[in-house]
């Protein structure tokens, strides 16, 4: 009976000895093995900068026309807007094994908006959206395998702009037309499983940089106006229609096996 005991405890010493060391030799699975693929999702607040943010806005006695700083909103200096959120979608290629340079591909909504109380009880304000789409890339110095780790990204994008102005409906439209733009930011990256990471992070973004028009002419159908934001001698504007704003964002990462 002895000789089975001691026969039992060596197999038993035998099969914890040999499952310890394959678990200390054991390589954890690294995120290099995986799909050169890379999906990412977020959603933040955004703030206007320049001339796409103001802070003075009324409207006339009929209360169909909304004015800026006492100037209709086919010429006014600024667009009145002082809040916004956006959402944005990244499909990112891994160019380097650990994953220090990706390429990005970005789609991407911010609305930027100005509400104001009406003299009917009824708020009214202006509202400028931008759908995007964006080639750029992201640098991630020490690779995406550490529990936490940064990484900044920069965008070139297509804006496609439009915008309205607003009190029980809308009443103003400015025609929906494209103009080039930059996205650019930093984010903190925090490794939840081997698939899937949560970030925040800050971007800064220039939705008119280039492309801007002087659109001297007025589109007469019902309320739709051109988007005017390049001054002319002649189109009432004083100076150019800079449409930035910074943005603050949470999301996630995905990593496809």
């Amino acid at each position: 009976m002895l000789k089975y005991k001691i026969v039992l405890a060596l197999a038993l010493f035998s099969a914890f000895c040999n499952f310890s060391f394959s678990q200390k030799t054991k390589s954890p699975v690294s995120r290099d093995s995986f799909s050169r693929i890379e999906l990412s999702f977020s959603i933040g607040y955004s703030r206007p900068l320049l001339e796409a943010y103001g802070e003075k806005a009324s409207i006339n006695a009929t209360e169909d026309q909304i004015l800026i700083d006492g100037k209709r909103l086919l010429v006014s200096d600024n667009l009145g807007t002082n809040t916004g959120f956006g959402v944005q979608t990244y499909l990112k290629y891994r160019f380097t094994k650990k994953g220090q340079i990706k390429g990005l591909f970005n789609l991407g909504y911010n609305n930027l908006f100005g509400t104001y109380p009406g003299p009917s009880g009824y708020d009214f304000g202006v509202r400028l959206q931008s759908f995007s789409a964006g080639l750029g890339a992201e640098i991630n110095p020490i690779g995406h395998n550490s529990a936490v780790y940064p990484s900044v990204f920069g965008l070139m994008r297509l804006n496609f702009m439009g915008g309205e102005s607003f009190h029980k409906a809308g009443l103003d439209f400015f025609k929906v037309s494209p103009r080039y733009g930059y996205s650019a930011g930093f984010k903190l990256n925090f490794k939840v499983k081997n698939t899937i990471d949560l970030f925040t992070g800050y971007s800064y973004s220039y939705d008119n940089a280039w492309n801007r028009q002087a659109a001297e002419e007025v589109i007469i159908d019902g309320h739709v106006i051109a988007l005017r934001d390049e001054k002319s001698s002649s189109n009432g504007l004083s100076s150019d229609r800079r449409f930035a704003y910074w943005a603050l964002y949470l999301g996630m990462n995905f990593f496809i096996k």
